[in-house]
């Protein structure tokens, strides 16, 4: 499926597009086909522009999640005790006061993963542009150290 993308989207669009598509399906793991592409790359800059395009890619995917919940939040008021968006809202709740640092390490290593943190940092409230810019760096870094690995062990 993801050599199909590549080949009829082109490099840079396809990676843009599997990283949303991973963004949204975990059982897609942008990692490994970003791994492949910069090994067949070959190149420094090349594969440090996919891994941000990849990175980009993901934070789309998640800016849906965040905004998903946000608006099912507004609409429908608190969750449900016991539901489990109320447990993880609760879990979070303990780090109410480090949601940045939160947002960063989520996207860095994902812990907690950051498919789950999206959501619930709309319902936290935590800023839209802070969660997307920090989202951004943790994936980035990520990223970029993915490839780079990739791209110096393949050689």
């Amino acid at each position: 499926m993801t050599d199909s993308i590549i080949d009829h989207l082109g490099i840079y669009a396809g990676m843009l597009v599997i990283g949303v598509v991973s963004g949204l399906v975990p059982f897609i793991p942008a990692e490994i086909v970003l791994a492949a592409v910069v090994v067949i790359a070959g190149n420094f800059w090349l594969a440090v522009a996919i891994a941000l395009l990849a990175a980009g890619g993901q934070m789309i995917a998640k800016a849906l999640l965040y905004q998903g919940a946000l608006r099912a939040v507004k609409r429908n008021g608190e969750p449900k005790p016991g539901s489990k968006l109320a447990r993880a809202q609760k879990w979070a709740l303990r780090w109410k006061d480090k949601p940045l640092a939160l947002t960063f390490v989520s996207g860095l290593v994902g812990i907690p993963p950051l498919l789950l943190f999206a959501p619930l940092a709309g319902v936290l409230g935590i800023r839209f542009r802070a969660f997307m810019a920090l989202g951004m760096a943790g994936r980035s870094v990520r990223f970029v150290v993915i490839a780079l690995i990739a791209l110096y062990a393949s050689h």
